[in-house]
């Protein structure tokens, strides 16, 4: 159990980064948190947990945060893989610079335990379905390309210098405080507002998986004994279409209104993916971990945020 552990959690003010905080505190662990950088729109941690703003690469400003932690949880950095087309090397700069600059800052204090949160997209079109974590690898964006530069880093560090470090690579994650620009956002927005809801693609399958799910993994990972570097999926193994996504939400809104394509809208070139699903029986048998909130049931919870 985390109780009474010292962990630091990075980007602990975004979406992901406030549910961990929260499922860390509520299981009685000690949480630092780095909660963005200067000028970020970020949530502020809960009453009694100590945070700072500052750059991820700025080792000065966060050196005191990691001091005497036990474990270091890293989420920072942008996470809209559609932004990153646009600004390639801010997200290798935050990505991958902040992920090296806070290994060798954990290597100097003697932090011994390093989780980072990486993303599916690292494995671009998989050939296989569901996908495993021996999958090859392959970016079809710079966001996707920065996370597997961070990953190959974090698994150096555990080779080189023995740190135990422990990879997630979530799926589609949702659930309260996502952001009005990600495609479960948009399709809400879009449902409330309009009279039809206009999508760059109808077709592409995706394994959506609860933010409180993706949590809980990574309060598990902190005290797990696993191999080291420990790689693993967070996902549900089921996938579910980009329409069937919107007809489940215009369900849940009580909404008749068309659902169109506008392939304007679409990711560049040939970067889309059209089927991404979980194969997560590692994270199952390793961390005993289990989702626990079905699709229909999250978008409920989700939904009522929004609305």
């Amino acid at each position: 159990m985390v109780n009474g552990k010292t962990i630091c959690v990075t980007g602990a003010g975004g979406f992901i980064g406030s549910a961990v905080v929260k499922a860390l505190v509520d299981q009685g662990a000690a949480v630092r948190t780095l909660i963005g950088a200067p000028g970020d729109l970020v949530r502020e941690p809960p009453p009694g947990v100590p945070g700072i703003r500052a750059e991820i690469t700025d080792t000065a400003a966060i050196c005191p945060l990691i001091a005497g932690a036990e474990v270091v949880v890293h989420l920072a950095g942008p996470a809209l893989v559609s932004a990153s087309f646009e600004a390639a090397g801010e997200y290798a700069r935050v990505h991958v610079d902040g992920t090296v600059a806070l290994l060798d800052l954990c290597r100097s204090l003697g932090v011994k335990h390093f989780i980072y949160m990486s993303s599916a997209e690292v494995y671009g079109r998989p050939h296989t379905h569901p996908v495993r974590e021996d999958h090859p690898l392959q970016a079809r964006s710079p966001y996707a390309a920065a996370k597997i530069g961070a990953e190959r880093f974090v698994e150096a560090f555990a080779l080189a210098f023995g740190m135990q470090v422990v990879i997630l690579r979530p799926f589609s994650i949702y659930g309260p405080g996502l952001s009005p620009h990600s495609l479960i956002g948009t399709i809400v927005q879009q449902a409330l507002r309009g009279t039809a809801v206009r999508l760059a693609h109808l077709q592409p399958v995706r394994d959506y998986c609860c933010v409180d799910d993706l949590a809980a993994a990574v309060v598990r990972a902190c005290t797990a004994r696993l191999s080291n570097p420990f790689i693993a999926n967070i996902g549900t193994g089921i996938g579910t279409s980009v329409a069937e996504l919107a007809t489940l939400i215009l369900g849940k809104l009580g909404r008749a209104i068309p659902v169109q394509e506008e392939p304007w809208r679409r990711r560049p070139g040939h970067s889309e993916i059209y089927s991404l699903v979980a194969d997560a029986r590692l994270a199952r048998e390793t961390l005993g971990w289990m989702p626990k909130f079905p699709l229909p049931y999250g978008l409920e919870r989700l939904i009522h945020t929004m609305i």
